[in-house]
């Protein structure tokens, strides 16, 4: 359980590389989608650091996971890559989650797990 529970840590802080995504001043910002043709939803509205600091998430690997032969390599981060670096569009033989399931697995679960945060579509999808 607690492999499924950092995967989708990892999900829920990720979309791309955070530190492109998101502010380091404590603002609220948009995820980048690029990586999507058509989205179906406005990005995701996400606030990096205040999201940790209520979390108390201080392990950047919790969430920025690095995988080698189907493990999390502990101690590794991979925040300065973006997740679309890893996961596809589609799952693919090198990656075995889609990029919008592993975002959505991520965020949704740690949320179920935690009883915190937004869990409909419309909490994180807003229009501006």
């Amino acid at each position: 359980m607690k492999l499924q529970s950092l995967i989708i840590v990892f999900i829920l802080l990720t979309l791309g590389a955070w530190g492109a995504m998101a502010s380091d001043n404590g603002e609220e910002s948009r995820m980048d989608v690029s990586a999507f043709e058509n989205p179906q939803r406005p990005a995701a509205l996400f606030d990096h650091d205040t999201h940790n600091e209520n979390a108390e998430l201080e392990d950047c690997a919790i969430c920025h996971h690095v995988w080698e032969n189907g493990q999390v390599v502990e101690d590794e981060s991979s925040e300065d890559s973006p997740c679309s670096e890893c996961h596809g569009l589609v799952p693919g033989p090198e990656n075995a989650m889609s990029l919008s399931n592993a975002f959505h697995t991520q965020c949704r679960t740690c949320h179920i797990d935690t009883g915190k945060g937004p869990l409909l579509c419309g909490q994180c999808h807003k229009k501006q």
